[in-house]
C-alpha cells in the first residue's frame, strides 16, 4: 500500500497532509488525513518521512477527516514509509 500525499493550500507544491484511509472508500465525501510539518519532534504517536529531500513529521495524533474537494494529490509515499505510518497510527488507537 502506498499512502497519498495531499496539499490543502491552493497552489502549494509541498504536501501538508497524508491520507490514511483505504483507497476503496473514495466514494465518501471526506478522507482521513494526518498533518505533516517540518521540524516537529517525533514521539511514540508521531513518525517521520522524507519527501523530495525534506524531512517531515507525520502527526498521527492529529488525524482528522477533510473534504476531498479541498485536497490536491501530490504523489504517493513508498511502501516502507506507508507501513511505518500506519503502524504508528494503530499504536495510537491501542493506547
Amino acid at each position: 500500500m502506498r499512502l497519498p500525499l495531499f496539499s490543502s493550500q491552493g497552489a502549494q507544491i509541498t504536501p501538508n497532509l497524508v491520507g490514511i484511509q483505504h483507497s476503496r472508500l473514495e466514494m465518501l465525501p471526506t478522507v482521513l488525513v494526518c498533518p505533516l510539518k517540518e521540524g516537529e519532534p517525533v514521539t511514540n504517536v508521531r513518525t517521520s518521512l522524507e519527501w523530495e529531500g525534506k524531512l517531515y513529521t507525520v502527526m498521527c495524533d492529529l488525524a482528522r477527516p477533510i473534504n476531498r474537494r479541498t485536497l490536491r494529490h501530490l504523489g504517493d509515499l513508498d511502501e516502507e514509509a506507508s507501513q511505518r505510518l500506519l503502524e504508528t497510527f494503530v499504536r495510537l488507537l491501542a493506547l
